[in-house]
Order: structure tokens, then sequence, then C-alpha cells
């Protein structure tokens, strides 16, 4: 757990107000070198993923050959996103149309 702890801290961030439409806050990096945060951040999501308070909705994509997981908030929901929902469905439709025509 301290290497996590450790690869999290190697790139402070501090968090910052932005103002559009909407004031929003997000985290910006101190660091310039691009190299040097990538590692950071991952692990900071991974602290974050790990930590969800809802993780009992924290779900897995089940398209083949998608790795993402969303979170689900309708219970029904099964893709990460509509073009996964898009293949799934465009796959059952060849698959059912390939079992019509006897190949």
């Amino acid at each position: 757990m301290s290497v996590v702890n450790n690869v999290a801290a190697l790139d402070p961030v501090a968090p910052q107000l932005a103002w559009s439409d909407t004031p929003f806050a997000s985290l910006r990096s101190v660091r310039t070198d691009a190299w040097a945060r990538l590692p950071a951040g991952y692990v900071r999501s991974a602290i974050h993923l790990s930590s969800w308070p809802d993780d009992d909705k924290l779900t897995a994509c089940t398209v083949p050959r998608c790795v993402r997981y969303f979170v689900k908030v309708h219970g029904r929901q099964e893709f990460c996103r509509p073009s996964c929902g898009n293949r799934a469905r465009a796959a059952r439709f060849c698959h059912r149309h390939r079992a019509d025509s006897g190949r």
C-alpha cells in the first residue's frame, strides 16, 4: 500500500476552479513533464475507484473485448457507452440472420 501512495504522491496536484456556464473544480498538476504525471494519475484514479462509495453499482461492460467499467445508474443498463450497446445489438442481429440463412 505504501508503494501505491508513494506513486500517487509523485505528482502533486492543486484544485483549480474554472468558470464557464457553471463553476466546476478540477485537479491541475504542478509538474510540466507528462511522463512523470502519467503513473501518478493512473494510481490516483485507481485509489479513487477502489474507494468509490457505490461500489456495488460499479459494473464491467458486458460487450466482449470491452475492458471498461461504469457506474450502473439504471437496473437494466449493460453497456458502458452507446457505441458498445450498438456493437452488441449489431452482433446479435448478425448472429440471428446467419442462423436463419443456414450458415
